[in-house]
């Protein structure tokens, strides 16, 4: 059966279709819609919907319609198109509909046939773009034309001009789907089917899947986790589904992956289960609230932490032993997220910790899992910070040690910093201690190295909104020795007012990075003196996976920028000789053991950078004719040196499983952050200008 746009908003607005409680919310992009929109404008296929067809259908979302048809029809395939469809023509969201914001502001722009979300400066007042939402959802061309006759004549006769460009937006309502009804009655293989069809689409995760499941088997879940999100949220607690669907998971089947047990738990142990978790994370929320100085769900970089405590306590009645295991405990999890445990193979290390619980059944057993993700040392080191920005997981340890100190505002001492503060003069906001706009009068706001040290941590400070207005761009050393002492020291920076000048900003850094650790340390400290044992870190992976990433991104920079200097051929022009012949050699012996493979796909410089290593990406950036095109991004050579040593002798005692000294991890690791803070700008401006092109 085949229905155009038009019938099948007609069909939703009737309440003929609806969706499974089991389906995911929404989850496309703004590109996705845009690329969607313009598949439909110029006729492109877009895929077909698939209908579940049935008398007893399982809890569907939203609110239940009323039909005169003993059948209801379930959208198992089509969720995100159809909803993207019925919100641009209709102006508003579609009665089932959660997820991420979908916007309505969607312009398109008759000269080009593109298709952009709104902007002010591009858009306004100008009659080349037209609102498509208000376009479809007012009738079309025919009210359109109504509408334009209001205008001057020049807008009108643009837009007459513009008559089978219109015609062609407004024909989208006539676009052709076809729809395959299922009729299968089991819900177990409706599941089985939504599961498959959607691996096609936007890739489901196992969460997902694991939640559609879930929702099968446990029908009123959804209705449970959006009474516990909107419970959570009033102590500034956010917690997804994904949150819940992982908990639930884990203490229904014990383990930390998802698997097949999922599908075999009843909807009495899940509602036990959900009892079980709502209990604990209160319980867990009023600890790290009352005790860690964690005032909301922000200040973790993965909630990861979370299942591995919840697990924890649900092995343990549900509360920790004692005050000290408690202490413990939050240690564990300040340093679980100080060195990104669960920033890559996430599900592996959260495996690795519910075996370590299973096992011993101790806090204990994380913290020597710790020591072997990350060696003898988990207290932080001045080189640690270097360079770091807000961004850095650092951060929101630096926060909470800042909080334990008691420290208040600098123009209104008797206010305590907190982020939660009542008020709009009393927001907590960062401050940067030597002002941006003082301390661009030395540096170069384009240079990444510059714009890294002067938004470093260690030149941020927490004040009120009103003492940052009175503060402003002043001169620290006008307005620091003016901040009571006491004040300064309790957010670890330094006293001595001769470091205050802009000539000895960098000196003020050293000296604050140093304090800054100290008191972080400390903090750590407070919870757990963890004496250093000599372990040896064992899981290197994840090393290897962020030195891979940013190898890539250098390829990319190095690539981009030679390709720029260049007059004829960056490769032949700018690559030293000796490194010309190393890489034509391994290029040759690629291609003798893949005959098949085109020659010509190593013309260009870029593909050719898939067969340096790490020295000759050093070697290439700081010879004589290439240095001034990467003097902006990386800053002096001696440290660049340095940082590349670091990084190449970590990588290859990875890849090369040699013996690795702890020295050789930490410094990799330093190098590693280094790396990222530089390269991360420059990335990010890259995909920039891909998104404007």
């Amino acid at each position: 059966m085949e229905k155009k746009i038009s019938e099948v908003l007609h069909s939703i607005d009737n309440g003929e279709y609806t969706i499974p409680e089991f389906q995911r919310g929404y989850v496309w992009n703004s590109k996705q819609v845009k690329d969607f929109f313009r598949s439909l404008f110029l006729g492109y296929p877009s895929g077909s919907f698939l209908i579940w067809k049935t008398k007893d259908p399982s809890k569907i979302r939203g609110s239940a319609p009323e039909t005169n048809s003993v059948f209801h029809q379930l959208i198992l395939d089509g969720q995100q198109r159809l909803t993207t469809i019925y919100t641009i023509f209709r102006g508003k969201t579609p009665d089932w509909y959660e997820g991420v914001s979908l916007r309505t502001d969607l312009y398109f722009n008759l000269e080009t046939e593109e298709f952009e979300y709104f902007m002010q400066k591009k858009m306004s007042n100008n009659p080349e773009w037209i609102n498509v939402s208000d376009f479809l959802s007012n009738g079309g061309v025919s009210t359109f034309i109504t509408h334009i006759q209001s205008l001057d004549n020049n807008t009108k006769n643009y837009y007459l001009n513009k008559i089978v460009t219109l015609n062609k937006l407004g024909a989208i309502q006539d676009y052709g789907y076809y729809i395959k009804e299922i009729t299968i009655s089991e819900l177990d293989k409706v599941v089985e089917i939504f599961n498959l069809v959607n691996k096609t689409g936007t890739t489901l995760n196992e969460s997902d899947l694991a939640l559609a499941i879930i929702t099968s088997n446990w029908p009123e879940s959804k209705d449970r986790f959006r009474e516990a999100s909107v419970e959570f949220a009033k102590y500034n607690y956010d917690f997804s589904f994904r949150n819940y669907t992982r908990l639930l998971n884990i203490f229904t089947t014990e383990r930390g992956k998802y698997s097949d047990e999922i599908s075999t738990i009843t909807p009495e142990d899940f509602e036990e289960s959900w009892k079980e978790i709502n209990k604990i994370l209160s319980y867990l929320i009023n600890i790290l609230r009352d005790k860690a100085y964690i005032d909301s769900s922000d200040s973790f970089s993965s909630l990861y932490v979370f299942y591995v405590l919840g697990y924890y306590l649900k092995k343990n009645g549900g509360q920790f032993k004692s005050e000290e295991e408690a202490n413990k405990a939050i240690y564990w999890m300040f340093t679980s997220l100080l060195w990104g445990r669960f920033s890559g193979s996430s599900e592996s290390f959260l495996e690795k910790d519910i075996n370590a619980i299973k096992e011993h059944n101790t806090i204990d057993a994380l913290i020597e899992e710790m020591h072997l993700f990350r060696g003898t040392n988990l207290y932080l080191r001045p080189e640690d910070i270097t360079m770091q920005g807000v961004r850095s997981r650092i951060y929101n340890l630096f926060y909470s040690s800042v909080r334990a100190q008691n420290a208040k505002d600098w123009t209104n001492p008797v206010l305590s910093l907190y982020s939660k503060s009542v008020g709009y003069n009393n927001k907590l906001e960062r401050h940067h201690i030597f002002p941006k706009a003082f301390l661009y009068k030395k540096y170069n706001s384009g240079n990444s190295i510059h714009k890294a040290l002067v938004n470093e941590i260690a030149n941020i400070a927490f004040i009120t909104q009103k003492s940052n207005m009175e503060i402003l761009d002043g001169d620290p050393a006008e307005y620091l020795p003016k901040i009571n002492t006491e004040q300064l020291r309790k957010q670890f920076v330094p006293t001595d007012s001769t470091l205050y000048s802009l000539e000895n900003y960098e000196s003020f850094l050293d000296q604050r990075r140093k304090k800054l650790t100290d008191g972080i340390n400390n903090f750590l400290k407070s919870f757990y003196k963890d004496n250093s044992k000599d372990v040896i870190n064992q899981d290197l992976q994840h090393y290897d996976q962020e030195i891979e990433r940013i190898e890539i991104s250098l390829r990319n920079i190095i690539s981009d920028k030679l390709e720029l200097a260049c007059e004829l051929d960056a490769y032949q022009e700018l690559v030293p000789d000796h490194i010309k012949i190393k890489v034509d050699g391994r290029i040759k012996n690629w291609l003798g053991k893949n005959s098949g493979e085109d020659k010509n796909q190593f013309l260009g410089l870029r593909r050719r950078m898939d067969f340096f290593d790490m020295q000759e990406y050093k070697d290439v950036i700081i010879s004589k004719p290439a240095y001034p095109s990467f003097e902006e991004v990386f800053g002096s050579k001696g440290t660049l040196e340095v940082r590349f040593n670091q990084i190449a002798e970590l990588r290859n005692s990875i890849r090369h499983s040699r013996d690795i000294t702890d020295a050789t991890i930490k410094d990799g690791e330093a190098a590693i952050l280094w790396f990222t803070s530089i390269i991360r700008p420059y990335m990010k401006k890259m995909e920039v200008l891909e998104d404007n092109e």
